[in-house]
């Protein structure tokens, strides 16, 4: 069994609570903030830094995986529960933009048609999954299997950009035609690279060619089509992603903020909340606001997202010391009156 320094956890946590902080700057931005407050070349920048949030957050998820896979080497074991608890954070995802009014309504073709696209926790989930399936079925040769769905994924992706011969749930699954914002054709892919990119410790020096290797397939493909479905689109923001891991696992050592620490460990919960909080905003009538008061406005969701995880978090501990002490109690033993 191979261990795994709590170092390179640490740093995992902080390069997730910045992926975390981020997207709730992108979602406040891109729910509040008015366009005409920005110069043109400043929102493209923003667009393009915020557009590498989803494939971090995915990279990430495949790169604890593989980490967690080395640690326990729980290939064969416990695999149904591990499913259920990805099925438990796709049906949380699925859930936070169900249009439950047209289920109300009896708006069925409606209802299922939006309420099955996909975003980041579906993609999150059903890519991890597709893994557990890849360890069971591949064995000893995992590497393999993942690295040949990874280029099945960019293969399938451009070719498979306009099919909507199927139902829409399924092509809510496997490109953008029913309005999903993250389908499974590529950004699994970043999942998959993940995974396998889980074997290098997070150095400089490990990762610099990794880094060349994406560099070098941008420019062999060029960068004329990059379109979300493109080859050159995945190798391009995974270049990025992949400078910025032996980055973050130094700033985490030369500087590890709790803030960012607890955002990297209580991620989901974090997530929901925030999207929860803008929703809730949007519906009051909150309007376009010019940056200084967006600004004010993203740190008040960031302070409330933190602080109702930090309730969640306690309510669970509580929770769990209680279920632990009452395993405690002999059999025939009953509480105080």
């Amino acid at each position: 069994m191979v261990a795994v320094p709590r170092a390179r956890l640490e740093w995992l946590d902080f390069y997730r609570g910045l992926a975390v902080l981020v997207m709730i700057e992108t979602h406040v931005c891109n729910t509040f903030l008015a366009n005409a407050q920005w110069p043109v070349d400043l929102r493209v920048a923003l667009d393009y830094i915020n557009g590498l949030v989803a494939p971090a957050f995915l990279f990430i998820a495949g790169f604890a995986h593989g980490l967690g896979l080395r640690r326990k080497r729980a290939v064969r074991t416990h695999m149904g529960r591990r499913l259920i608890r990805l099925a438990g954070i796709a049906a949380i995802g699925y859930a936070l933009h169900f249009p439950w009014s047209d289920l109300l309504a009896a708006h069925w073709v409606d209802a299922v048609r939006t309420g099955t696209r996909m975003d980041i926790l579906p993609c999150l989930a059903l890519s991890i999954a597709a893994l557990i399936l890849i360890e069971r079925v591949s064995g000893r040769w995992v590497k393999i299997g993942v690295a040949a769905a990874a280029i099945a994924v960019l293969i399938a992706a451009p070719r498979l950009a306009d099919w909507n011969a199927t139902a829409a749930p399924v092509a809510a699954m496997v490109n953008q035609n029913t309005g999903s914002l993250i389908p499974l054709l590529p950004w699994a892919a970043f999942v998959f690279a993940g995974f396998l990119m889980s074997e290098l410790p997070p150095a400089f020096r490990s990762f610099a060619a990794p880094v060349a290797a994406a560099l070098i397939a941008v420019a062999v493909l060029g960068r004329a089509d990059l379109s979300p479905v493109s080859a050159a689109f995945f190798f391009e923001r995974l270049a990025w992603i992949l400078v910025l891991v032996p980055v973050c696992c130094w700033l985490s050592a030369k500087w590890p903020p709790k803030l960012v620490l607890f955002a990297g460990r209580e991620s989901l919960a974090i997530y929901v909340a925030h999207l929860l909080l803008i929703s809730q905003l949007a519906a009051l009538g909150v309007p376009h606001l010019a940056w200084p008061a967006a600004a004010a406005l993203l740190a008040g969701v960031i302070a409330a997202s933190v602080a109702i995880a930090a309730g969640w978090r306690a309510l669970s501990v509580a929770s769990a010391d209680r279920a632990r002490r009452a395993t405690r109690l002999p059999r025939n033993s009953a509480p105080a009156a």
